[in-house]
């Protein structure tokens, strides 16, 4: 493994056994989750056989599994696989509808080659991947036609740049840390995720998560005013996908298909 997967690897693995009591239930967060899973649902029918790139603790696996939908879910960290697992086997839900590997998302010359219906990930895990080593194994992967849908961290969040205006802090910080460890993830616009996957996919839908309201951390603001929070998630809803703000969002959704 890399130093970097091992960096990533270990800092996700100490972050694991606290993440579902903390970003678990962060307003904000739980808001971003929401909207990627109605993508999801729309995305897969029941019986599609997908693939969950960087899953954390398995909370999108799991909905899901619920829809009947089958789920191989890979990340990085053992210590998420780990929590995966053991909430899989909570909910009574076996391997033969939800498999958790331990796998970086550059690793996927394994799989059989046009045998998934699908594919997704969440929560900015590709800003820490190699796109084009990750492009090459998912094209490999999916049939042709197959959905994917993405939410990857943005390079330039309207609400951070206002505040950056304010203040002067910096709209994104210069290094990421997880678990008080350094992290070699760096933000991407939509464009920059196209060109990295490779010209074996083409995109239908970009919008923002987070264009309007606060990052996930200022979820403790969004708890403290959750009128105001309220208010903004629906404005939102009406502008993510409008031209410029969509490109503004904290988070950038995308929407496409394997050619």
């Amino acid at each position: 493994m890399s130093p970097d997967l091992a960096a990533t690897a270990g800092a996700f693995s100490a972050l694991a056994p606290s993440y579902d009591a903390t970003f678990g239930t962060n307003p904000v967060g739980l808001y971003f989750r929401y909207v990627v899973q109605e993508r999801l649902r729309r995305a897969f029918p029941k019986g599609a056989r997908v693939l969950d790139l960087g899953c954390g603790s398995g909370d999108d696996a799991l909905y899901l599994a619920g829809l009947g939908v089958h789920v191989l879910a890979v990340d990085v960290a053992p210590g998420m696989i780990e929590t995966a697992r053991a909430k899989a086997a909570h909910l009574g839900i076996g391997a033969s509808v939800v498999r958790f590997d331990v796998r970086p998302a550059e690793d996927l010359g394994a799989l059989e080659a046009g045998s998934l219906d699908g594919a997704y990930s969440n929560f900015g895990a590709l800003n820490c991947a190699d796109l084009g080593a990750v492009g090459e194994g998912l094209a490999r992967a999916l049939r042709p036609g197959a959905p994917v849908v993405l939410s990857v961290v943005g390079p330039r969040p309207l609400p951070a740049l206002v505040a950056e205006a304010l203040t002067g802090r910096p709209a994104r910080p210069a290094e990421v840390r997880v678990e008080g460890r350094v992290v070699p993830a760096r933000p991407f616009a939509a464009s920059e995720v196209a060109a990295g996957l490779g010209p074996r996919f083409t995109w239908t839908g970009v919008s923002a998560l987070g264009v309007l309201v606060p990052s996930p951390a200022h979820g403790a603001w969004a708890a403290r005013n959750p009128m105001v929070f309220g208010a903004l998630a629906s404005l939102e809803a009406v502008v993510r996908s409008w031209p410029v703000l969509r490109g503004l969002g904290d988070h950038v959704l995308m929407e496409g298909r394997r050619r």
